[in-house]
């Protein structure tokens, strides 16, 4: 049996809420699924980047559609050898300026300095408590379900 990880990440992917606003947040979605289980707060310096691993599909260019998979993979590692927080690129088909958090992912996929992890948590979150953990952490967010 595969595993559910509820990971909701700012939608800014260089945002850092204050602390305070962290664990409120935390503390929300804990409360919301009580169910979860191997709950996390995650903190970093510079952005990480969260996928869906198995779930995870193709990658587009959010201008001409093309499939760049090859590309990102090859974006993903000149990340890792210089600033993690430079995040924006130019695409390789329509040679234009965009962020990696910006492509157009199969499935929810994307950057983050800040997340929380929550492991079989049931449903995914309804818009109203969406709602809630944004006005908590004080920033959209975005939800990414990884299945392992």
């Amino acid at each position: 049996m595969s595993d559910n990880v509820m990971i909701v990440t700012t939608s800014d992917p260089l945002a850092m809420p204050p602390e305070e606003r962290r664990i409120a947040a935390f503390n929300l979605l804990c409360e919301l699924r009580p169910e979860g289980w191997n709950e996390e707060l995650l903190v970093s310096d510079t952005p990480v980047f969260f996928s869906g691993v198995e779930a995870a599909g193709s990658v587009y260019c959010p201008f001409c559609g093309t499939e760049i998979d090859d590309w990102l993979s090859r974006e993903l590692c000149r990340l890792e050898e210089s600033d993690p927080s430079m995040l924006t690129t130019v695409t390789p088909c329509c040679n234009r300026q965009t962020s990696l958090n910006d492509l157009d992912y199969d499935g929810e996929q994307g950057f983050g300095c800040v997340a929380i992890e929550l492991w079989n948590p049931g449903d995914d979150l309804e818009p109203a408590e969406l709602q809630q953990l944004e006005a908590a952490l004080g920033v959209p967010v975005r939800v990414i379900w990884q299945r392992i």
